[in-house]
């Protein structure tokens, strides 16, 4: 390798790594043989990937690129830049990557073409390093399962926490990873690859970022293509980015929206608070109960005085503050003693899981019911006595849901989510963002208004180093303002820590 030996893999960024790429001293070639050594240094240990792209391909692209750069073509400014995915976005054989979500049941799936974001980033010149792991099925199997494990890449580790999952913690205890995007997250953290794809129904990029000390972004539903990807709600879903820095967020939301160069979100890279209206929400009150595990008492008291310490910040600088604003409580969400979000993607996951299966060029399975099947048949893999749920499974396959029933349940949840929660609390106090801990339920309410949602980090718990963030919520297509949050809170708070132990 002619430099790649003097990158520091767990703290550089793709910007830092084009600035080489264009200065001749590191190659592509050279960026993919140091991230597949990282990976096998230590994902024996971590299990963040599901599978690693053969060193024949992977050397074939990167040489393939270089010789590109050298003619004077580049395709994007992430040209030549490796890159991990989540296992639920699907890849073309081609690749020689599975399409799993994590079960035995997909993994000799093909599906028959890629999703459309992966032709985007490859045509932007990106490298898939390798398929990321995943709480089984974007965590839509079962209940009250650890997040970040599947049948096939197992259960992913915490990148900061040397001493790994404690089996004691529960689902979102303080050495989870958390999921479903978890080993995406854990894949950028431990230096696999500078960024990341994700996806989210429900807190599954903001809140493995918050664990990972990355920056990401939910979109704002329909911005970025969910073609290909495997499905729980088209309501709810999207994929997004996963980075150390914002410019790298930019310059990959900036492909997987399409943007052309007038259209850029750089734009909003300001840095700067002095035009951005801020509502903050109390973190003592909007905290996760899942957590509440040793020590809760000393870690909760760190993440509320982290959170006021970058409050105080915000309010020095920022346009508009208002403090411990009033937010409806997702508990709201319980319609005739159904939460209706949970009631909306189990009715969609059945429909739109069925027609993913059903357009598979080859699969074991073509329905949600021969997952269940499936599952049951190979219960020794697919259900352990350590992760033997599929309960969200059997009661989407079991919906009796009415069309009449399914849209009353949708109104409510709209209502609840925008009139009497985002929107009110926007429109009453004249504000652009909402802010609040990652590890609350501020996510789930921007999940059912279909909100764009980021995640930004903030600090690392005493008790065991694993990182915690923050989060903002904006108006429906309010994307680039949110960009312009983050590129505020990475120039005006301390910078994000890679974990050293890994070094």
């Amino acid at each position: 390798m002619t430099g790649a030996e003097e990158i520091d893999v767990l703290s550089i960024d793709a910007r830092a790594l084009q600035t080489l790429l264009e200065n001749g001293k590191v190659t592509s070639l050279d960026l993919v043989r140091r991230y597949v050594a990282q990976i096998e240094r230590f994902d024996g240990n971590l299990h963040a990937m599901i599978q690693t792209t053969s060193t024949e391909i992977l050397e074939k692209t990167a040489k393939s690129l270089d010789e590109e750069r050298a003619s004077g073509k580049i395709r994007s400014p992430l040209h030549g830049i490796p890159i991990t995915i989540k296992d639920n976005i699907a890849t073309h054989p081609s690749f020689g990557l599975p399409t799993s979500a994590g079960s035995f049941s997909l993994l000799s799936s093909k599906p028959r073409r890629n999703a459309k974001i992966i032709d985007q980033l490859v045509d932007a010149g990106l490298i898939i390093i390798g398929k990321a792991n995943l709480s089984e099925f974007a965590n839509a199997r079962g209940s009250d399962m650890p997040s970040g494990w599947s049948a096939v890449g197992g259960q992913t580790q915490p990148a900061y926490v040397p001493t790994g999952l404690d089996p004691e913690d529960p689902s979102q205890g303080h050495s989870n990873p958390s999921g479903s995007s978890g080993g995406s997250a854990v894949s950028v953290a431990a230096g696999y690859a500078p960024f990341s794809i994700g996806t989210e129904t429900d807190g599954s990029l903001v809140c493995p970022s918050g664990r990972a000390a990355l920056y990401t972004i939910k979109p704002t539903i329909g911005l970025v293509s969910q073609e290909g990807i495997i499905p729980i709600s088209n309501l709810f879903d999207s994929a997004g980015p996963m980075t150390k820095s914002v410019g790298d967020l930019v310059d990959i939301l900036d492909i997987l929206a399409s943007k052309n160069p007038e259209e850029s979100f750089t734009k909003s890279l300001t840095g700067s608070w002095s035009d951005i209206s801020v509502a903050v929400l109390d973190p003592s009150v909007w905290k996760s109960d899942s957590i509440q595990n040793k020590p809760a008492e000393e870690t909760e008291a760190q993440m509320s005085r982290d959170a006021r310490l970058a409050y105080d910040i915000i309010k020095q600088k920022s346009k508009k503050f208002v403090d411990n604003v009033d937010l409806i409580s997702t508990k709201e969400f319980v319609l005739d003693d159904q939460n209706s979000e949970l009631l909306i993607w189990l009715v969609d996951m059945k429909r739109s899981l069925g027609e993913y299966l059903q357009d598979l060029e080859e699969s074991e399975v073509r329905s949600l019911a021969d997952v269940i099947e499936y599952n049951n048949k190979h219960a020794d893999i697919e259900l352990p006595p350590t992760h033997p749920r599929q309960d969200f499974f059997t009661k989407a396959e079991d919906q009796t849901t009415s069309p009449a029933e399914y849209e009353r349940h949708l109104a409510h949840l709209r209502e609840v989510a925008r009139d009497r929660g985002i929107e009110k609390v926007l429109q009453e106090h004249g504000v652009d963002v909402i802010i609040g801990p990652t590890d609350s339920n501020l996510r789930s309410l921007a999940a059912a208004g279909g909100y764009p949602v980021c995640g930004m980090p903030l600090g690392y718990l005493d008790y065991n180093n694993r990182p915690f963030g923050m989060s903002a919520v904006a108006g429906r297509g309010q994307d680039a303002l949110l960009v312009k949050v983050m590129s505020a809170w990475e120039t005006t708070m301390p910078p994000r820590r890679s974990p050293h132990w890994l070094a």
